[in-house]
């Protein structure tokens, strides 16, 4: 009776007790079970268990089929842990395989095993058409005939979920649990057969991933988890949620994901904490008093007495935190904002490339290694950065433009940019791709592949506009089109951070979203929203989508983190972070008012609304995890819910001064701290106020906005019809929205 709910489908539902010594399986008992939805289980050395079985729904429904497999323990029961599984007959290695913010289909790519941090320099493959390569992660075998699984943590992932998508069936999987039961966070497993015919997914409580583990990209580290000793009557349940969908490619799979990521809940509710003026008064102090570099007159992206903390071009700040002080700053920013931009343009190499790195003075590459390179030193350029600030460059132009038309670019700026632009072009036309690594004297691509500059067709498309060169618009179209068939039609996006190797990562996701939305709105052709929507529903599947548990006693359970709306940065760093790297996520706000679609919009809540809570402020201070506390203004990129930095780091966070200040202060800048659209009645609040629609007698509508923190709230709020959600917002559009003062513990109204 019991696997009459997968009748016909290849998909058995199974449940075992396994004993452990250590991390080592000694003993695996499989529940037997029986007509009335229970079983039985016995172990050799005479453990005895009884098995419930419980169920509703159904797997084809779209609330799915959900199952709760209670498991007893008649005895005394040492160092075991319970599994429900689920085996998979008539399987292939083919077979798209997800775990969002883990795994990408199957993480099944070539792999190098290298120490922390990993970097192409330390690897023969070089050349614009190496294969994608990753580091020693989690993931499926890409050989045949050679053992192939996964074990991770609930905490690994951004959504506890196993999603298939099997195309020779045309049909989709997803298989869901809890993070946690009442012994602690649960595991998930998959194994596939040594002939890749069959394969088990696996929920297993208490986690016990077997021998070995995952930590600082290696999965050889011993494994530290451990089964539970069961005493007499001691009972846990497993709960799972199974949905079966007709699929025909890679983007059903994403879709079908988007559409349960939070289903029956409701809006997520956000962190108690502070306004996003009263976060941006004290970020933009901290900017003026540690950040700024006097001597040589630039904002660097973290303290300046650190290599990498001092100026990195683009990807974790340098020139992009100029861009949000320039549209909220004092006189003082907006100055040295100016004098960002002039520092940039020195910084640009002969091929019209920038450096990536300027510390105390001196320029270098952006290898990782401490040892000197032994093909080009200091010459080796993430494009990833140039492309970030190709981009942010014309955000600057655009929005000098609009705020201070009496202001005259230098020539050397506009030259620069279309020296800069017109490397990426030089890119496409001799090898049809951008590449990963370039080598900034000659331009040329030394690593190829990756969608790691995937926002450089926004920056080319608003460099055509700017300049009015039709060639910048026709480059990014085609590049565009080249990356959409390449990553985001494929389910996978990689190569984004610099230390990865080519792991499938979110800030090539995000930034792929930014430039299919910007094409969008300077060409006006609607299929690049289709092409957003695909790439918005997998960026969502390394948004957290729920709170995780703390341990009570680290910094984060202390604080009372939600995780909800943090975003994962890739499989290898198995973190995530306060925010998108680095980014406001304002292209989720326009995907929303080109479809109308409340998800996109509610993702933009859950990433934005939860990031002031991550600020450390003199009236509630972040503790490191050196035990000191971080200065007000700082914020720190380790949301680890993942113990792939070991177990006492869960919850703890690296002390340092990093990206996701300027993810913050770009938030404040660009988006609406309230959205009111007026065509469905529906009113959006991202920033720490409480709102709402209210008709008056006259049949009026009024906006309520209610205060309740202990900060005064200065709130950007952006009012429309279906005429005016039409039309682009294009860059800079924040310079024009209505503010509303409201202070602590007030409320006010507005007339629409």
């Amino acid at each position: 009776m019991v696997n009459k709910l997968f009748g016909g489908t290849g998909v058995k539902l199974e449940a075992f007790i396994t004993r452990y010594e250590d991390a080592v399986p000694v003993e695996n008992g499989e529940v037997n079970w029986n007509g009335e939805q229970g079983g039985a289980v016995a172990g050799a050395s005479g453990d005895a268990w009884k098995v419930k079985l419980s169920y509703e729904g159904a797997m084809d429904s779209s609330e799915g089929l959900a199952l709760t497999v209670v498991f007893r323990s008649e005895g005394y029961a040492k160092q075991s842990a319970a599994a429900v599984s689920f085996s998979l007959s008539n399987w292939s290695s083919s077979n798209y395989v997800l775990v969002p913010g883990a795994v990408y289909a199957g993480n099944r790519f070539e792999v190098r095993e290298l120490p922390y941090a990993p970097c192409w320099t330390k690897l023969d493959e070089h050349g614009p058409d190496v294969p994608t390569i990753i580091t020693d992660v989690p993931r499926l075998s890409k050989q045949r005939h050679m053992p192939s699984a996964f074990h991770l943590l609930t905490g690994d992932a951004a959504t506890p979920i196993i999603g298939i998508f099997d195309e020779k069936m045309s049909v989709g999987w997803l298989f869901e649990t809890e993070q946690a039961t009442v012994l602690g966070d649960t595991s998930i497993h998959m194994e596939e057969s040594l002939d890749r015919s069959s394969a088990r997914i696996s929920f297993q409580a208490p986690g016990v991933r077997p021998v070995t583990k995952y930590e600082m990209a290696t999965t050889k580290a011993p494994s530290d988890d451990r089964g539970h000793d069961f005493e007499l009557g001691e009972i846990v349940q497993v709960r799972c949620r199974v949905y079966r969908f007709p699929c025909e490619d890679v983007k059903g799979l994403f879709q079908k994901f988007a559409s349960i990521r939070t289903s029956g809940k409701p809006s997520a509710k956000l962190a108690s904490s502070l306004p996003f003026s009263a976060a941006w008064e004290i970020q933009e102090k901290k900017y003026n008093e540690l950040n700024w570099n006097e001597q040589l007159g630039y904002y660097a992206v973290g303290t300046i007495d650190m290599k990498h903390q001092d100026w990195q071009i683009g990807w974790v700040g340098g020139g992009m935190s100029s861009y949000a002080l320039l549209l909220e700053g004092n006189d003082e920013s907006v100055e040295r904002t100016l004098e960002t931009l002039e520092f940039m343009f020195r910084s640009q190499t002969e091929s019209g490339f920038f450096h990536g790195v300027c510390y105390q003075g001196e320029w270098y590459g952006d290898e990782f290694n401490d040892a000197p390179d032994r093909l080009y030193p200091e010459r080796w350029h993430i494009l990833r950065k140039s492309a970030d600030a190709l981009y942010f460059i014309m955000k600057h132009f655009i929005a000098l433009e609009r705020l201070k038309p009496e202001f005259q670019l230098p020539p050397s700026w506009t030259d620069g940019t279309r020296r800069l632009a017109d490397a990426f072009v030089r890119l496409w036309q001799t090898y049809g791709q951008f590449g990963q690594w370039v080598h900034t004297g000659t331009g040329d691509i030394i690593i190829g592949g990756s969608a790691g500059a995937g926002i450089a067709p926004a920056g080319l498309a608003l460099c055509s506009r700017y300049f009015g060169d039709s060639m910048y618009m026709e480059v990014a179209k085609e590049s565009a089109e080249s990356f959409y068939q390449q990553f985001t039609a494929q389910g996978v996006t990689t190569g984004g951070p610099g230390e990865i190797l080519q792991c499938p990562d979110s800030e090539s996701a995000f930034g792929l979203l930014e430039s299919y939305i910007v094409l969008y709105e300077t060409s006006g052709e609607k299929a690049w929203i289709d092409r957003a929507e695909e790439a918005a529903q997998q960026a969502m599947t390394w948004c957290v989508s729920y709170d995780f548990r703390f341990p009570e006693e680290s910094t984060f359970g202390r604080l009372g983190i939600r995780t909800t709306g943090s975003v994962i940065a890739n499989v290898q760093n198995k973190h995530s972070a306060p925010g998108i790297c680095t980014l406001s996520g304002d292209s989720l706000l326009k995907l929303y008012r080109a479809t109308g679609k409340a998800m996109y919009m509610e993702l933009l809540r859950e990433i934005a609304g939860n990031l002031p809570q991550y600020l450390s402020r003199s009236d509630r201070p972040v503790r490191g995890w050196d035990g000191h506390n971080m200065p007000p203004g700082y914020m720190s990129e380790r949301v680890n819910m993942s113990d792939w930095e070991g177990k006492g780091y869960v919850g703890e966070v690296i002390p340092y001064s990093c990206w996701c200040e300027v993810s913050l202060m770009l938030t404040y800048a660009e988006l609406p701290g309230i959205y009111v659209d007026l065509a469905n009645d529906k009113v959006f609040a991202i920033d720490q106020v409480e709102c709402g629609l209210i008709v008056n007698e006259q049949g009026e509508r009024i906006l309520s906005v209610c205060n309740k923190s202990v900060y005064p709230a200065a709130v950007k709020v952006l009012v429309e019809n279906r005429a005016e959600a039409a039309k682009p917002l294009g860059q800079c559009a924040s310079a024009g929205w209505q503010r509303v003062e409201v202070r602590p513990g007030e409320t006010t109204t507005i007339p629409l």
